[in-house]
């Protein structure tokens, strides 16, 4: 089989032998052959690349397709690791020599980062990266993180922000060599940078909301990240001065965190709870205390006057619905068409719900308004309802 085929046997050869000041007079080593052995470790790499993305297309076994990724992802480790320690033993100032050792390093490197970024799902995340692969990330993730970090202050515009990701990201870079950090940590600090190169790559000049989901996104758990965002939160709510407006104003807010995407199995840090856990606790705690301080608000004796009764059901029983008339009318036409609801007739359903329901645009519904619309429903509508239920299904399979 094609896929049993030890395809870095060069790179194995030139690193463990012919660049290893232990076992070779590397001085004696020419510009001419310095030149022919880089041309040739760039020639490898290609070859290294279109060879893998082969036979995950020849190979219909996945566990044979796995092996063989982590095989060479090993390999490749340690022959990083290998090329490094022969940089070390170097006691030569010769130009040509520390060149070549150095552009065999990167093309090592080159190849497990495209490794990593196409066949992540093979390796294993869990695996203690060694101390040269380390250096070497930690050099990259330097580079990166000094490329962006000059766009990302400027346009963020809340420096409280920047320093928090900053700082998280710059902790990796500067904390004990001693500390075991495993692949997953390094994927997840990379896809921090990568999302955070897109962003600022946008055309935009205020990217603060574009960083907020792409950190809930990647599930950023940093207790400061997530009291920095409570904290704006809180302002936004606060800005509104009737409790009423501060309620709605919280529970749009809500909506907005519910509705951004989550990357599932991820999270800056294993041994903390997750953003969704934190902030949905944030939030249903802030929910309950505006009710409880709308209950014991009194209006002065003077100005008190007996409800109507329709008015005191309105004000006292009515939930406010994110969805409008349109997609409300369509959600239970398709709960009595399934049996999910039961009662005489679908009209009886739009009846008996109706007086208990709002919407930001409505605040008392008429039944025979939600019956006649849905019978035409847009297209738009459609989508919207199927994309609200989609995050029911994702939040039931979450809880």
């Amino acid at each position: 089989m094609e896929e049993k085929k030890y395809t870095l046997e060069w790179l194995d050869l030139i690193i463990t032998f012919t660049l290893d000041p232990s076992k070779t007079n590397v001085d004696a080593v020419g510009q001419k052959e310095a030149e022919t052995i880089i041309a040739k470790a760039v020639s490898e790499i290609h070859k290294n690349k279109t060879f893998l993305k082969q036979q995950t297309f020849t190979v219909s076994s996945k566990r044979k397709i796995q092996h063989l990724i982590k095989q060479h992802h090993s390999t490749l480790v340690i022959l990083l690791d290998q090329a490094c320690e022969n940089a070390l033993k170097l006691r030569t100032s010769n130009p040509v020599m520390i060149s070549t050792i150095q552009t065999v390093i990167g093309c090592v490197d080159e190849l497990l980062t495209f490794i990593e970024n196409h066949f992540w799902e093979y390796i294993s995340l869990d695996e203690r990266v060694p101390a040269a692969y380390l250096t070497q990330i930690k050099k990259e993730v330097a580079h990166r993180i000094d490329s962006i970090r000059p766009g990302l202050i400027q346009r963020v515009g809340h420096k409280t922000l920047t320093d928090i990701l900053l700082t998280v990201l710059g902790n990796f870079n500067s904390e004990n060599q001693n500390r075991p950090v495993s692949l997953r940590e390094v994927f997840y600090k990379k896809e921090v940078i990568k999302g955070l190169e897109k962003i600022n790559d946008l055309k935009e000049d205020k990217v603060h909301d574009a960083v907020i989901e792409l950190l809930v996104y990647l599930n950023f758990n940093s207790r400061s990240f997530m009291n920095y965002y409570t904290q704006k939160l809180a302002q936004k709510i606060n800005a509104y001065g009737p409790i009423r407006d501060k309620m709605t104003q919280l529970l749009l807010c809500y909506k907005e965190f519910n509705q951004m995407h989550r990357k599932p199995g991820v999270k800056l840090n294993p041994n903390y709870a997750d953003v969704k856990k934190v902030i949905g606790n944030w939030f249903a705690q802030e929910i309950m205390y505006l009710e409880k301080k709308h209950q014991w608000d009194v209006n002065p004796l003077q100005d008190y006057s007996p409800p109507h009764a329709g008015s005191a059901l309105s004000e006292r029983f009515k939930v406010l619905c994110f969805l409008s008339v349109d997609q409300i009318g369509l959600l239970f036409r398709a709960m009595d068409s399934l049996r999910i609801l039961k009662a005489r007739s679908l009209n009886l359903v739009y009846q008996s719900i109706t007086p208990y329901l709002s919407t930001p645009r409505k605040q008392d519904i008429s039944w025979e308004s939600m019956r006649n619309k849905s019978y035409s429903v847009e297209q738009r509508d459609k989508e919207i309802l199927i994309k609200t239920l989609e995050s029911i299904i994702e939040w039931i399979k979450e809880y």
